[in-house]
């Protein structure tokens, strides 16, 4: 009976064309080996694709692909990849003959001895993955960045085997379909409909892209050029607040790119989709851009910051369709290089579209602190990193990459000039336009326009990780400096020098002198300082764009921390705010002496763009610095201080800013009953208008606040939500917050299981509250496991999704238990993979911080 068996289960392997071997020969992912012997010997590739989508989530996704390409080789087997299970394969026909295959490992292998030399083609009929479908009720759309397109279906999945895609969609009668390709036409069927699209551009697997669903479709056109917005939302005093401000951006960014480049807009057409709950911000598929609902559509009570961020994602997006679309890495070690350019051309972008914004103000404000936030850890990484494989692609993204790389590009502008970078971004554009390039090509076309020697600078600051420590000696005589000097260390004790132009500010009784200084020494003599008057402060990094943690000598920081608030320049004083910060972290300051600095600058802040960074800095003192003690000792003077400030402020936004982080942190019996009477009855706070999220968020902080009215907080809340998608996200979330301990602990054990984790903004929201420090002596219990699912997390959800998932849980607590904690897990995973312990670091640098706080 048991040989029998064995020959039933050979019978059938025979018979869907399949053999397997006992041993795998290749690894699952793509590897970089993969990736150039594929490169070397693919050409000329084209999807024909076709999926039939039903109405149902609970019925499978089916899809036919037929790829054309040309093979140099047929020496080696030909991989292609299908991260899926065998089962998933239904049949595969290779040049219209069926032939034996392999399937290793999410890779289906077909000899190399029935293809040919030239032109093949193999059709396969699959059932797709959903991880990378995320199938909603009445939607569905695609996200395939870094590797996940061959997640759905079987495909080369690597950036430099770019493709063009001939697409059809078979969907439910009542959806419309919007991918890289216009329309072509449309077949309605008696319950379906099926969508063709014209050939795509040739773009790489993670550009290709669609979205099915209940979307209303909005169209402008502006000087020749038609622009389709397709959108779910259902707030009709968003929409009319919206749509013009959303389509003008659009044309405005596609004009500035145009001048910039001297390149006319690369592709054929420029829709986007609005997604509620969208993992990311926004995604540059081409011709195709998705973007997260909120962050398209603002309330009236939008605050600047919100205009801004929003205008700057749409520049970025925008920007990508000319770097990353229209010229793309070759390898994912090169993310950063699309990312660069799409983060720091939007700061120029924005100016004409906000000319009341002080441009340099916000570079300073928005950059600087977010790449501090992960370089002054131990897990820093360098923008350029390595990478062998593609499944570990998604590890790579973070702060560096968005927030340094754009100060560094901003160095190399101030190196090589402005007109020389954007004359080598256009000759760069042009040679690689629709193909593949990395940083040594772009690298080769600037060294020609600078005597600099630019690879020498790309060691220090794209291939090394952190950053200096900038300090300063002097003496006195008689009332007189007598001797300056600057010194620079390696926080991480490796002999490093960081060269780069700071601007020194001296300042005596109100007067400020700058002075210039090229640092390229570990201790640099600065004798433009010698004679001058002994001064109130020092200021290392007067000029804002210096990089690093430039500490302050102890009088300088004693008068700033006193005197920050009296400053005239708001440019210094939002200098100030981030040095003094930077000093608090490494133990300068005390905690308690910080929230009274900063408690001065917000009640005399005059520059609204500084008050978000203030705002930020409170908020995190406040949870990881102080105790439960400490808080409850300050609350009294903080609350009313914010409540004060946002009945005397005048502007909408500036309210807005201030109630957002009050009504994040506070703690007082009395301000609870206040927010509670604003949430029952929908209230306006000193003229301040709430939005549905509003009410929304408060209801959540009322709830993890123990509210006695919970439960009616929770069905009230509800009833009053009438957008189906908003709804939902609610009722998922309400388990995390809950008041029963046993409700929140199964909410996190259904964590466990990849179907509860897919909706991933929503997931951040519940672990917000769920590890939410009021309650960190009954969450503590979920840290360790949170860890453990961390690689988890990392193979199964999108590339922001690590990086999230430990904000929301180590980043949550401040305690020496949770650090002991994060120290057991690490020391008992020596072998953990390296981007993943790096992750772990950079987001728990401030757990152990807080430890040391509390240990002093």
């Amino acid at each position: 009976m048991k040989h029998y068996s064995v020959f039933i289960l050979l019978f059938f392997i025979f018979l869907i064309g399949c053999e397997e071997k006992p041993e795998s020969t290749v690894e699952s992912g793509v590897s970089l080996e993969l990736a150039k012997s594929r490169k070397e010997i693919i050409s000329d590739i084209n999807y024909q694709l076709l999926f039939l989508i039903p109405q149902s989530k609970k019925q499978p996704v089916e899809g036919k692909v037929k790829i054309h390409f040309r093979l140099t080789s047929n020496e080696e087997d030909l991989i292609i990849d299908f991260n899926a299970n065998l089962e998933n394969v239904k049949t595969v026909i290779l040049n219209s003959k069926k032939k034996k295959y392999r399937f290793e490992n999410g890779h289906i292998i077909i000899p190399g001895e029935n293809l040919n030399e030239g032109e093949n083609h193999i059709e396969i009929e699959f059932i797709a993955g959903d991880n990378a479908l995320n199938r909603n009720e009445n939607f569905l759309f695609t996200l395939f960045v870094p590797d996940r397109a061959s997640t759905v279906f079987p495909c080369f999945d690597q950036p430099d085997l770019k493709a063009t895609y001939d697409l059809k969609l078979n969907i439910p009668g009542s959806w419309i379909a919007v991918s890289n390709g216009a329309v072509l036409e449309v077949d309605n069927k008696t319950n379906s409909k099926i969508y063709k699209f014209k050939k795509s551009p040739l773009i790489s697997t993670y550009h290709f892209a669609f979205a099915v669903g209940e979307f209303k479709k909005l169209t402008r056109t502006k000087n020749g050029r038609t622009i389709n917005m397709y959108h779910r939302e259902t707030n009709k005093e968003k929409i009319k607040l919206s749509t013009e401000d959303i389509f003008n951006l659009h044309f405005s960014a596609i004009d500035w790119m145009e001048n910039y480049t001297g390149i006319p807009y690369p592709f054929n057409k420029l829709d986007f989709v609005s997604i509620p709950s969208f993992p990311f911000a926004g995604m540059e598929h081409v011709d195709a851009i998705f973007y997260r609902e909120s962050k398209l559509f603002l309330s009236e009570s939008a605050t600047l910051e919100d205009k801004l961020s929003r205008a700057t994602m749409i520049n970025h997006e925008t920007s990508h369709m000319w770097f990353g679309d229209l010229v793309t890495m070759k390898w994912f070690d090169d993310v950063w290089l699309k990312e660069i350019f799409s983060s720091f051309l939007p700061t120029k972008m924005v100016e004409p579209i906000f000319p009341e914004i002080n441009q340099k103000l916000n570079f300073i404000n928005t950059h600087f602190p977010r790449a501090y936030l992960i370089d002054r850890t131990v897990g820093s990484n360098p923008i350029k990193q390595k990478l062998d494989n593609l499944k570990y692609a998604g590890t790579l993204y973070g702060k560096i990459i968005y927030d340094k790389a754009p100060i560094v590009l901003a160095k190399l502008e101030q190196l090589i000039s402005k007109d020389s970078l954007q004359e080598g971004l256009k000759e760069y554009l042009n040679r690689y336009e629709y193909g593949n390039a990395d940083w040594s090509d772009l690298i080769r076309i600037l060294d020609k326009k600078t005597d600099i020697n630019l690879s020498d600078w790309s060691k220090t600051w794209i291939e090394q990780a952190g950053m200096p420590h900038v300090s300063c000696k002097y003496s006195l005589s008689d009332d007189k400096i007598s001797s300056f000097s600057i010194l620079q260390d390696d926080i991480y004790k490796k002999n490093r020098l960081w060269e780069q132009n700071i601007e020194v500010i001296h300042s005596k009784d109100g007067k400020v002198t700058r002075y210039p200084v090229f640092l390229d020494a570990n201790e640099q003599i600065v004798k433009e300082l010698e004679q001058a008057d002994k001064p109130d402060y020092i200021l290392l990094n007067g000029g804002g764009f210096g990089y690093g943690y430039f500490e302050l000598d102890s009088f300088s920081r004693n008068f700033l921390l006193n005197n920050v608030c009296e400053i005239n320049d708001a440019e210094i004083r939002a200098i100030t705010y981030i040095t003094l910060y930077e000093d608090l972290l490494n133990y300068k300051i005390t905690p308690l002496d910080f929230i009274t600095s900063i408690s001065c600058s917000l009640e005399k802040e005059s520059e609204k763009q500084n008050i978000p960074l203030l705002l930020n800095n409170l908020r995190k003192t406040w949870w990881y610095f102080l105790d439960t003690k400490a808080r409850s000792d300050l609350s009294f003077n903080i609350e009313n201080l914010l409540f004060t400030l946002i009945e005397r402020k005048n502007d909408n936004e500036i309210k807005a800013l201030i109630y957002k982080t009050l009504s994040s942190i506070f703690v007082s019996k009395a301000s609870t009953e206040k927010f509670y009477d604003i949430w029952k009855n929908q209230k306006q706070l000193y003229g301040l208008k709430l939005s549905e999220t509003d009410y929304t968020n408060l209801a959540y902080e009322l709830i993890v606040r123990d509210h006695k009215d919970h439960q009616f907080i929770e069905l009230e809340q509800l009833a009053r939500i009438k957008s189906v998608d908003k709804k939902k996200r609610m009722e998922f979330v309400l388990p995390a917050v809950s008041v029963d301990e046993r409700t929140r602990d199964q909410f996190f054990d259904s964590l466990k299981y990849y179907e509860n984790r897919q909706n991933e903004t929503w997931v951040r929201t519940a672990l917000y509250y769920l590890n939410h420090p009021l309650r960190a002596k009954q969450s503590i219990k979920y840290l360790k496991p949170s860890l453990e699912m961390l690689g988890e997390i990392q193979r199964t959800g999108d590339i922001f999704f690590p990086k999230n998932w430990l904000v929301y849980t180590v980043g949550r607590y401040n305690s020496t238990e949770a650090a002991g904690i994060v120290t057991e897990f690490l020391e008992e995973n020596p072998d953990y993979n390296e981007n993943l312990k790096a992750k772990i670091l950079q987001f728990s640098d401030l757990l152990f911080r807080a430890e040391e706080f509390e240990g002093n």
